[in-house]
């Protein structure tokens, strides 16, 4: 699991191991709130952070922390704001070559995003919250981006989204299943999935080395992308899948 999330890299030179020198009061700002937040819940996840917490990590009177934000959901709201921006810039949907390769190179970086780290996942998948116009039109454009590409393939806008929020869907549901698993497991390794003599089959699947909750994402992407396939030549506009 990656220390932190890509939100704060470069952020904090010193990190969470180098206590830093106390405050001179009235010199904390929003920004520094919001990136030891992200330090600070890189340790202990979004469920572990809380404002005492954060103020001790800051090494700052807890009253500094509520001076910016009167309540945890607040904060919550401005790491969500900060994590979506990021994420749009670690993962822009990126043109070239087939339609086919231009989707899968996407989501499986969607996938790569949220698995390395898991302060995005729970901020921008796994809670509700409000965004500013700002951020708000950074996500429409980057949609945009990926259905113009897929309407000059052939496909209709209609049939476009369509593939564009299954795929999406598969990508963040699967995001959300890895998180929940890794948090899930003991301390003595592999979660316990129950299967034992009495389930023959998955017995022996599993001591094949498959698992009952793992996530077979490349079958389901392949699956998508083949259905789209057929979607495209059902419209009458048959191409090899480049652009012309």
């Amino acid at each position: 699991m990656a220390r932190a999330s890509a939100a704060t890299k470069g952020a904090s030179p010193t990190g969470r191991g180098a206590k830093p020198t106390r405050r001179p009061r009235g010199s904390l700002d929003t920004e520094d709130i919001i990136t030891g937040a992200f330090e600070l819940a890189a340790d202990v996840s979004i469920a572990g952070l809380s404002m005492p917490e954060l103020a001790k990590h800051l090494d700052v009177p807890v009253t500094s922390i509520y001076w910016h934000f009167r309540k945890k959901e607040q904060l919550l709201d401005a790491m969500t704001e900060r994590a979506t921006k990021q994420y749009h810039f670690t993962n822009p949907f990126v043109d070239g070559g087939t339609w086919q390769d231009a989707l899968k190179n996407h989501f499986r970086k969607m996938l790569l995003v949220f698995r390395e780290n898991p302060v995005l996942c729970e901020l921008i998948l796994m809670r509700t919250g409000e965004l500013t116009a700002e951020a708000t039109q950074t996500t429409v454009n980057n949609l945009e981006s990926v259905i113009r590409t897929m309407v000059d393939a052939g496909f209709t806008p209609d049939g476009a989204l369509t593939v564009y929020l299954a795929l999406s869907a598969h990508s963040r549901g699967t995001s959300m299943i890895e998180h929940l698993n890794l948090s899930q497991r003991t301390d003595a390794g592999r979660r316990a999935t129950g299967v034992n003599a009495d389930h023959p089959l998955l017995n022996e699947l599993e001591y094949k080395g498959h698992s009952i909750d793992a996530i077979e994402f490349e079958y389901t992407l392949e699956a998508i992308i083949a259905s789209a396939e057929k979607l495209l030549a059902q419209s009458g506009t048959k191409r090899t899948g480049r652009k012309k």
